[in-house]
């Protein structure tokens, strides 16, 4: 079948000539994958970080993993909260988790607006709103499915299981969210702040920031335990100092699962041999970069060769590799990551 007549490219053609159309379905796209983001990470925090059950079933022991970024600051909050003598039960730490989590990202919101883009602040705001919305409705639901997950995990596997599937519910989150231009909030647009402005990965500037979170968190339950305001069920004073250890653990699971999906800051150098002088004339054509030609001789053939080196985002090799291919066939191309570049490199911005 001629290209030209195909379904697919009859549609790409279609949503050419009607970019409302064109976009309003890639905003659609964007809002369900925000839903998805938003779902797991509300999935990762009541099934393995704090689930309600496995408190329950301790007396309020300590059993918790700390969360990265903002929703690990609330969780902080109410530990503090929890030192004075008022009385919180699982369900009331749930409203408050979801309170604070979207009141303390307000700051965050205007950093994003000011410093990012109005279209990934929006999405944001919505993925933050779905965060609070997830985590009420599946703390509600805690003596269900969710009761059923968090008690086998927690039987077969232990704090390292819930510290691994936790990593990668919420680097799953944040990753998505990354890939339609918006975020889960907090910790997550200060550092993707950075990697813009620095033009490097997201997930390291996420794993130092949330070390200060953990450092306090760890110190607050430490003086509890020693205190006598909590008790665990062996009376392991380190019980604390565990929690710190898996929920570090859960953060570097967090980051490799964020750097994994979010491709927007690797980069990639491509080689290209070539018989036709054009090509890179028809690449940097078509795409927002500049490129190297060196000539050279092939060693078989003895003919003169074109050698093309061009660095472009990793979302953009493969349409970067089907212009070649159109225009060159028998192109020979390389492909390399990079781990790092220094000098003047285009990305487009996120509006």
């Amino acid at each position: 079948m001629d290209k030209e007549h195909s379904l697919p490219h009859k549609i790409q053609q279609r949503l050419y000539d009607h970019p409302i159309l064109r976009e309003s379905l890639r905003n659609t796209g964007a809002v369900f994958i925000l839903i998805v983001s938003a779902f797991a990470f509300a999935l990762g925090y009541k099934c393995f970080l704090v689930p309600n059950v496995l408190i329950e079933e301790s007396n309020g022991a300590v059993i918790r993993l700390l969360s990265g970024g903002i929703s690990g600051i609330s969780q902080l909050a109410i530990m503090i909260v929890s030192m004075f003598p008022v009385e919180i039960t699982p369900q009331i730490q749930d409203t408050v988790f979801s309170i604070l989590y979207f009141v303390l990202n307000i700051p965050i919101f205007i950093l994003a607006w000011k410093g990012i883009g109005k279209r990934f602040t929006i999405f944001t705001i919505l993925n933050v709103f779905l965060c609070s919305l997830f985590s009420n409705l599946l703390g509600i639901w805690d003596q269900g499915w969710i009761n059923d997950i968090a008690s086998f995990v927690n039987r077969n596997g232990g704090l390292l299981s819930r510290a691994i599937f936790a990593g990668v519910c919420t680097g799953l989150s944040s990753g998505l969210s990354f890939k339609v231009d918006g975020s889960s909030g907090g910790i997550d647009v200060v550092s993707y702040y950075i990697a813009l402005k620095k033009g490097v990965l997201v997930g390291k500037y996420t794993v130092l920031i949330n070390a200060v979170t953990l450092t306090i968190y760890t110190i607050l339950g430490t003086i509890q335990l020693v205190s006598g305001m909590i008790t665990v069920p062996d009376g392991n004073s380190m019980e604390f100092v565990t929690m710190a250890l898996y929920s570090i653990l859960y953060l570097m699971v967090t980051s490799s699962v964020v750097d994994a999906i979010n491709l927007r800051n690797k980069k990639v150098k491509i080689e290209v041999v070539t018989n036709s002088p054009d090509l890179a004339k028809i690449i940097i054509s078509a795409l927002p970069h500049g490129a190297t030609v060196f000539h050279g001789q092939g060693a078989f053939t003895g003919k003169e060769k074109t050698i093309i080196e061009i660095v472009v985002s990793s979302y953009e090799v493969k349409n970067a590799v089907k212009i070649i291919r159109e225009a060159d066939p028998s192109a020979f191309i390389e492909i390399t990551e990079l781990k790092q570049i220094y000098g003047r490199f285009f990305l487009p911005p996120v509006k």
